[in-house]
Parts: C-alpha cells; sequence; structure tokens
C-alpha cells in the first residue's frame, strides 16, 4: 500500500451536495488550509465552468501552494483547454464506461468511449500535463470492459486511474472487492 494518496474533492465534490456553495474566498481559504495539513494533491474544481469556477481556480493556482492542483474535466479538449487556461499542470479526466452512461452520453457507442479517451489524453500529454483518468460509473461498468479500458489508459500514458462510484453504490467491501480484480 505504498502508493495511497489521499486527493481531497472538496472544492468540487463537495459542491455538490445539497445547499453547499463555496464562494471564491471560501474556495481560496479552503485550498489554503488543505495545504497547511499537508494535504497532497487537492481537485480545485472544474475549469469548464468558467466565471466564478476559473476565478477561484486560477487564484488557488496563483497563491503559491506546495500541494498538488488538479482541475476535474470531461473527455473533452475545451475542458482540457479551460484548466490549462486556469494554470493548472494536472487534469482529471473522466470518461463514462457503464453501459448506462455510454447509452445517454454516446449513444451506446463503446468506440465513442475508446475515441474520447485516446484524443483528450493524447491532448493533455502533448501539452505536458499529468494526466488522471477517471472510469466513469466503474461500478456499474461491464469488469472486462472496466479492465480493457484501464489497460488502455496506461498504454496510451496516463499517470493514474481512478475507479469512480460514480452513484454511490458499492460499500467498502464490495469497492475493495471490485478494486482487487483491476
Amino acid at each position: 500500500m505504498s502508493n495511497v494518496y489521499i486527493n481531497d474533492t472538496t472544492l468540487r465534490d463537495g459542491e455538490q451536495a445539497a445547499g453547499v456553495v463555496f464562494n471564491v474566498a471560501e474556495k481560496v481559504a479552503i485550498a489554503s488550509l488543505m495545504d497547511i495539513i499537508g494535504i497532497p494533491e487537492l481537485e480545485v474544481g472544474i475549469p469548464a465552468m468558467g466565471g466564478s469556477e476559473t476565478e477561484a481556480i486560477t487564484k488557488i493556482v496563483n497563491s503559491g501552494l506546495k500541494t498538488a492542483l488538479l482541475g476535474w474535466n470531461r473527455a473533452v479538449i475545451s475542458d482540457i483547454k479551460a484548466s490549462i487556461a486556469c494554470g493548472l499542470k494536472r487534469v482529471h479526466i473522466a470518461v463514462p464506461v457503464s453501459d448506462i452512461q455510454i447509452k445517454a452520453k454516446f449513444d451506446g457507442k463503446t468506440t465513442a468511449v475508446w475515441e474520447k479517451l485516446k484524443s483528450s489524453l493524447n491532448f493533455a500529454l502533448d501539452k505536458g500535463l499529468f494526466v488522471s483518468i477517471g472510469a466513469e460509473d466503474a461500478s456499474r461498468a461491464n469488469e472486462s470492459f472496466l479492465i480493457e479500458f484501464a489497460q488502455y489508459a496506461q498504454d496510451l500514458g496516463a499517470s493514474r486511474f481512478r475507479f469512480c462510484d460514480t452513484v454511490g453504490i458499492l460499500s467498502p467491501l464490495t469497492t475493495t472487492q471490485k478494486v482487487k480484480k483491476l
């Protein structure tokens, strides 16, 4: 277990809780406090949202923190460009992997999964970014498809693979069992 890292997602995932919205000053303060307590990596938000989100992310990037800063992106080139515009050097790219998500987002075409993964990952790597690939809705994905997806992301040069229980259906025990198979 020597490669376990804390990646705090308060500034992105935390705002998905009902009634939780941070203003720019609060986001900068939270990031600063996380840096002080030694959190090694912060997922600072979704640059593609624009407006106050990009303002907050840019301020965090320019605040001189020691912690690594990561932006969340869809597998869309314009999202990654937005991360770069904020000054981020690390990106997380989420790609749907469950049949349910692939049907909803790509009209059921798994070829779109492979194309989006390859184009977005290659673009980010060509820009010199650290790239984390997230298997969106991995908890409901076909196991062999998920393994093939993770291997392909690694072969293309991703630095990290993230197993995402997007809809929160797994327990700690079932999560452990699924991740061990990967």
